[in-house]
């Protein structure tokens, strides 16, 4: 039978992550044993009594991370046969602080982004820069049309492109699912390109012949990122960071798509953190900030 360790490292969360909520379970075992009960038998009355109990002494915040690991240990009896539903599905405490994204990118601005992006009238005459100039262009099309984080980049072979059915698979990462996407076509193009001829010029100088879709000499990506959010911003003056470029896209994503589609394209193991990006939580909370603002 599988340990509740075991199942939480399959879930490829961190090992500090798993300290965490196997501390915030050992919590909930302790006060199941001061009621005389058992987490296994537990009923969502008493889910509320602890919860209850939890709010004397802690804030909202941290009161979500124990309803998260709870959430996660119900699952777990679930798998093991112990219980046949999960009483902590849907819990939350209000009163938590919510990520605030401002100057979002339209889809317009984003896709403008891409085809601003110079690969041809580049400054120093050297087929490397070249390379590198047309390499980083396939980057940008997968931040603004896709979404992907740095994580996302350094896992990605040249397997995961399928050319011919136009899509991209993600591999899984600690925080987030795996995901297949559609390429839009000028991405095939650009990406066949890529993979065909400026990948082994890049592969070659670098001194590498793994299979990586970005082949480099380091392993932080954030080495090729960097320049090219730099870049972005002369093009468009709101773009911050990859994590601000992603935002955008999935905000994007919500106004044509339902949630769990969204879910599943973010690559969000939960769907409240689909629901952090949805646009009218977002309006709201930018209209309280204007109204209730200290210096208005």
């Amino acid at each position: 039978m599988k340990d509740y360790y075991t199942y939480l490292e399959e879930l490829q969360h961190s090992e500090r992550t798993i300290k965490t909520n196997l501390y915030n379970i050992d919590k909930l075992k302790q006060w199941c044993k001061s009621k005389r009960t058992k987490p296994t038998s537990l009923t969502y009355r008493q889910v509320l009594n602890y919860i209850n109990h939890l709010k004397t002494t802690n804030q909202p915040q941290t009161i979500n991370r124990h309803i998260w690991a709870i959430k996660h240990y119900y699952t777990y009896l679930i798998e093991q046969g112990y219980r046949t539903d999960n009483i902590a599905e849907g819990l939350k405490v209000r009163g938590e602080h919510k990520k605030v994204f401002h100057n979002l990118l339209s889809s317009d601005e984003l896709e403008d982004l891409f085809y601003s992006y110079q690969t041809d009238k580049i400054w120093k005459d050297n087929f490397y820069y070249k390379a590198t100039a047309k390499r980083n262009k396939v980057v940008v099309g997968l931040l603004v049309y896709q979404g992907l984080l740095s994580n996302n980049f350094k896992s990605l072979e040249v397997e995961h492109v399928d050319l011919r059915r136009g899509t991209i698979y993600i591999p899984s990462t600690r925080r987030n699912a795996w995901r297949k996407l559609p390429l839009k076509s000028w991405q095939i193009i650009e990406l066949k390109e890529y993979i065909e001829e400026i990948r082994p010029i890049i592969q070659d100088h670098v001194n590498t012949d793994n299979e990586k879709l970005f082949p480099l000499n380091t392993p932080q990506f954030n080495t090729i990122l960097h320049p090219i959010l730099k870049k972005l911003k002369t093009y468009n003056q709101k773009v911050i960071n990859n994590t601000h470029i992603r935002a955008s896209v999935i905000v994007g994503w919500l106004r044509h798509y339902n949630i769990r589609q969204v879910q599943q394209m973010a690559g969000h193991r939960h769907i409240s953190s689909t629901e952090s990006y949805k646009q009218d939580n977002l309006e709201s909370l930018h209209e309280a900030i204007d109204k209730f603002h200290p210096l208005q």
